[in-house]
């Protein structure tokens, strides 16, 4: 198996090491100036860097599964931490205010509407989120200092 990863990966670097020699060539006027070298030139790197993308996180996402899937104590593990996440957002959702978007000047950029509580929420979970890992790192800190 990691004979043919091995080989794999170096056909992937191989293919771009062509593409980035194609870019190279045409050079960065021309590719500025005409939308067709463009399109000849740089189109195709831009869809085989996508496709390796996805098969990544394809291939990532599946061996998660397949592996928590495998160890069930580890997937309740994962199960919970997804259910007090969840548990989280909504909480700030349901806190968060649906209230209007003003400016400086105290022009109205947006009415009261489920966007602005949508985007509220999203704030506010990131600084409980942040909030609460500061905290950890400083109880790790703080403990790893007392022994």
């Amino acid at each position: 198996m990691s004979k043919i990863l091995m080989y794999i990966a170096g056909a992937i670097g191989l293919i771009s090491i062509i593409f980035l020699a194609r870019i190279v060539i045409a050079g960065d006027d021309a590719i500025m100036a005409s939308a067709e070298v463009q399109n000849s030139v740089v189109t195709p790197f831009i869809i085989f860097s996508i496709i390796i993308l996805v098969l990544t996180a394809v291939t990532a996402v599946l061996f998660s599964i397949y592996t928590l899937v495998q160890q069930p104590e580890q997937l309740k593990k994962t199960l919970l931490g997804l259910g007090v996440l969840v548990g989280l957002l909504l909480i700030t959702y349901f806190v968060s205010p649906n209230s209007e978007v003003l400016d400086l000047t105290g022009k109205v950029l947006m009415e009261e509407s489920s966007t602005s509580q949508l985007v509220s929420a999203g704030i506010s979970y990131s600084f409980l989120l942040g909030t609460i890992g500061i905290g950890f790192f400083l109880w790790d800190f703080i403990k790893s200092m007392i022994k």
